[in-house]
């Protein structure tokens, strides 16, 4: 199997051997170490063959020796295309030319784009950045790393609490997270404070409103906490009710963790391949050769080249192959539930909000069966329950 890069490069012919020995003018070549490929024989006797063009030249005297007559059928590869090249030299010319070009326009920096900016404004922030070198027509060799412009422009921009640079293609797009500033809190609206779920009071706090329940007593979803309506019935005033109320509340969770787990590790060992992409096909240009890692894990990343904004259907593309190793690792039962557990209690917690504190956990039901631990598990857990409810007041005419 001949290397189609190569083969390319070299050039080759596939020719029809006719007429004469021909089984003698193979036997001739293979004692030559003249190497051909794709050797078939037709229906109609005649011997069809591939071999690279410096080789053709050399069968003269073997088809005179053996008597037999060729007949070239295909021509390929890098000669043929540099000769047909040649006898259109403006052609040749402006290939170069066309490639240089394209080089250098791709080169440049042709547009800066901020956005995330609000009370910052755009030329503010180009002004900066063009002390760091970023600005139209720049080569975009001649700029630092982005981390680093990030880094610079936030020394240079008050009031920011992030910039983020990144290019793609000829672009530069500029990110700005201004520092967030204290804001009067907005009106409103009239509400009472109602339970989130079935729970027992642990903690009321009553900023605004009327308290409700007292601690140490159990609620149901929807009761209300702390109620807006201050007054009697013939004396009312709507308020918003404001406060924190804290309470136990049970969660049952069920709970499903495997007796063994798979690790990915990676060896180190590696290859680099590129590419150059035309559409969605890529010709290889560095990296031949077999990957003989038993198992691995293919990145890759691809770098479009584009023109006054416009992406262009030519690009380049990096692949590292990284070996990868897969191990297995045994877990105990008692292990497994103790994983089990802490995961339950993440996402337990972050469910419950900020504050939330798990008081106890109490395994219902526990079995072992198929390679997995099956755990039920009731939690109590102390988290705010209050929630806005709106007091909706309706105006009765006189």
């Amino acid at each position: 199997m001949q290397s189609g890069f190569l083969t390319y490069v070299q050039g080759s012919v596939e020719i029809e051997v006719r007429k004469g020995k021909q089984e003698q003018f193979i036997n001739e070549l293979t004692h030559r170490n003249i190497k051909i490929w794709n050797v078939h024989k037709r229906p109609s006797g005649e011997i069809r063959m591939s071999l690279f063009v410096s080789d053709a030249a050399r069968l003269r005297p073997l088809l005179k020796q053996t008597g037999c007559r060729m007949h070239v059928l295909r021509r390929d590869g890098l000669p043929f295309l540099l000769k047909k090249i040649w006898r259109r030299k403006v052609l040749a010319l402006g290939i170069p030319l066309f490639l240089a070009g394209i080089y250098i326009l791709t080169s440049l920096v042709w547009g800066v784009h901020v956005t995330g900016n609000d009370k910052i404004s755009e030329q503010q922030v180009l002004q900066a950045a063009r002390k760091h070198g970023i600005y139209k027509y720049q080569w975009s060799f001649k700029l630092d790393e982005p981390e680093a412009l990030s880094d610079a422009l936030m020394q240079e921009l008050p009031g920011v609490s992030w910039v983020g640079v990144r290019k793609e293609g000829t672009q530069i797009y500029i990110e700005v997270v201004e520092s967030a500033l204290k804001e009067e809190k907005p009106l409103k609206n009239p509400r009472h404070l109602i339970s989130t779920s079935d729970a027992v009071i642990t903690e009321i706090f009553t900023e605004r409103g009327v308290p409700k329940v007292d601690p140490n007593t159990r609620v149901k979803k929807g009761d209300v906490l702390i109620s807006g309506v201050l007054g009697d019935e013939e004396n009312q005033q709507i308020v918003v009710a404001e406060g924190k109320v804290k309470g136990l509340v049970w969660h049952v969770m069920h709970i499903e963790v495997p007796l063994t787990s798979k690790t990915r590790n990676y060896t180190g060992n590696m290859i680099q391949r590129n590419y150059v992409v035309f559409g969605s096909r890529g010709l290889k240009v560095y990296g031949y050769g077999k990957t003989e890692f038993e198992k691995s894990e293919a990145i890759r990343e691809i770098e479009r080249f584009s023109i006054f904004g416009w992406e262009l259907p030519i690009g380049w593309m990096s692949e590292k192959v990284m070996e990868a190793e897969w191990t297995t690792q045994s877990r105990t039962v008692e292990e497994a539930k103790t994983i089990g557990l802490s995961q339950a209690e993440q996402r337990l917690l972050a469910k419950a909000g900020e504050g939330a504190v798990i008081h106890k956990t109490n395994i219902l039901h526990e079995k072992t069966d198929s390679g997995k631990v099956y755990m039920k598990v009731l939690f109590e857990v102390e988290q705010n329950i209050a929630q806005e409810q709106p007091i909706i007041q309706i105006n009765q005419g006189e």
